[in-house]
């Protein structure tokens, strides 16, 4: 597998490894960055060559964040996790999911302003989560284009097929080949604005 610098697409050296990640070096632009080794391992059903997709879980609760990073993983996922809506935009900026579940109530920014700038900054298809029964929730998911609503608590086989949905969508989405090659490596922080 060719590793490319995501800055500048200059093929990248290896430059070693440690704690389950590897890192890389460009060359042209002297930029060192690095991926989970998991990321570059075959799982079963998946097409050689192909990377795994990145879902980010971001909830105030961790339990929730826990239970649903083990069902993605057994799925074959990569998954990063937030546990506030900031800490989502900083890990959504370096290591661009296709797949984001997130909640609606959280440390600010809330839940609808982080879907709100990763649409726009990144377009990963989004699931809500939410513990509130609210109409006004499911109409302003549906407004910024949403795969799905999950109403807390969920079994494990709405948010798979909820998962699923949304990966398809990647599948059809003409930004997907982008996100694929240059997803398959973390990318420096970059300021995805609050408004």
């Amino acid at each position: 597998m060719n590793i490319c610098c995501p800055r500048c697409g200059t093929p990248a050296e290896a430059a070693g490894h440690e704690d389950g990640r590897a890192y890389f070096a460009c060359p042209q632009c002297q930029r060192v960055f690095s991926a989970e080794l998991a990321s570059f391992v075959p799982h079963a059903g998946r097409t050689p060559g192909t990377l795994t997709t990145r879902v980010m879980v971001v909830d105030d609760s961790e339990g929730m964040v826990g239970l649903l990073r083990m069902w993605l993983e057994d799925e074959g996922c990569e998954v990063f996790t937030a546990l506030s809506g900031r800490d989502a935009l900083d890990l959504a900026a370096t290591y661009y999911p296709d797949v984001v579940f997130l909640d609606l109530i959280m440390p600010h920014p809330d839940g609808f302003h982080v879907c709100r700038a990763l649409r726009q900054r990144l377009a990963p298809e989004v699931i809500l989560m939410t513990g509130v029964s609210n109409p006004e929730a499911r109409q302003r998911g549906s407004e910024l284009g949403v795969v799905a609503l999950l109403e807390k608590p969920f079994t494990r086989d709405a948010a798979i097929a909820a998962f699923n949905t949304a990966v398809e969508r990647c599948r059809r989405d003409p930004l997907s080949r982008l996100r694929a090659h240059f997803g398959g490596v973390p990318r420096l922080p970059g300021d995805l604005p609050l408004k």
